[in-house]
């Protein structure tokens, strides 16, 4: 993101664009073998510049998305003098940066400051939490952008503190979150790894079209009460993911409330 006032860039995630591009050109040792991560990926040696389309595709579950990360975070946390690591730490913000890119639009929105400064702080927000998030959690990717977020939020904040008409041109404008249908809204959680696709439609048959779990879980051929717990893990996920500020819409936020999910 350039600054207008100038005619180079000195843009975090253009960097890293440009630098992964010539460390994932082959011969490459940005590579990871497919065969650890089961079925959903191609056997063999998958390249790292390929899993931004692998990991988004419908078959690729949660649990595949969150293995691949927690080899790519090991990688990225080796011997701070190993070369290795810089390059995997690299790919990682590389993987990361449409989510990282997003924030960084999205807060720009309400900021006076330089939108770089704004890009870095994000940039660095996602490889501190590299650098302490528990691998064995769930939704890594998403909680590592999510962390390059709040990141960016508390720089926001700082900026419109230190200047009172800019604290008030930023409180007095409407988020720019995504206010659409709740279907979408599902779909953009499942793109942020929040939830899994199939998560989303069990919440959207289940909270928006109101068809009955017990029915659902007959049709799955599985226990009412495995789905239940299914969807409650999901919700408080989703649930997390309003309250950061990740997805946002109002109809599926009164949803979650009126079932307990936590918002």
């Amino acid at each position: 993101m350039p600054n207008s006032n100038r005619g180079w860039s000195t843009s975090v995630l253009r960097t890293v664009e440009t630098v992964f591009a010539l460390m994932s050109a082959d011969p490459t040792h940005l590579v990871l073998s497919g065969d650890v991560f089961g079925p959903e990926l191609p056997a063999g040696r998958v390249a790292v510049r390929d899993l931004r389309s692998l990991l988004l595709a419908p078959q690729v579950s949660l649990a595949t998305r969150d293995a691949v990360w927690r080899e790519l975070i090991v990688r990225a946390r080796r011997d701070r003098a190993s070369q290795d690591r810089a390059g995997w730490r690299v790919a990682a913000v590389w993987l990361a940066a449409p989510g990282l890119r997003r924030w960084t639009y999205a807060l720009a929105q309400g900021f006076r400051g330089d939108v770089e400064d704004l890009e870095s702080q994000i940039v660095e927000g996602f490889l501190r939490e590299l650098d302490r998030v528990d691998v064995t959690d769930t939704s890594l990717a998403y909680r590592l952008v999510r962390a390059g977020h709040k990141a960016g939020t508390r720089l926001v904040y700082a900026e419109a503190a230190f200047d009172g008409a800019r604290w008030a041109a930023y409180r007095s404008q409407t988020p720019p979150e995504p206010w659409g249908h709740p279907d979408l809204v599902l779909l953009d959680a499942v793109a942020a790894d929040v939830i899994t696709l199939d998560e989303a439609k069990l919440i959207a048959t289940t909270r928006l079209d109101g068809v009955p779990i017990d029915r659902v879980a007959l049709l799955a051929g599985e226990r009412t009460n495995t789905v239940v717990v299914r969807r409650h893990r999901a919700e408080h996920r989703l649930a997390e993911a309003i309250a950061d500020g990740w997805v946002s819409n109002k109809i599926l936020t009164a949803v979650l409330v009126a079932n307990g999910a936590g918002v």
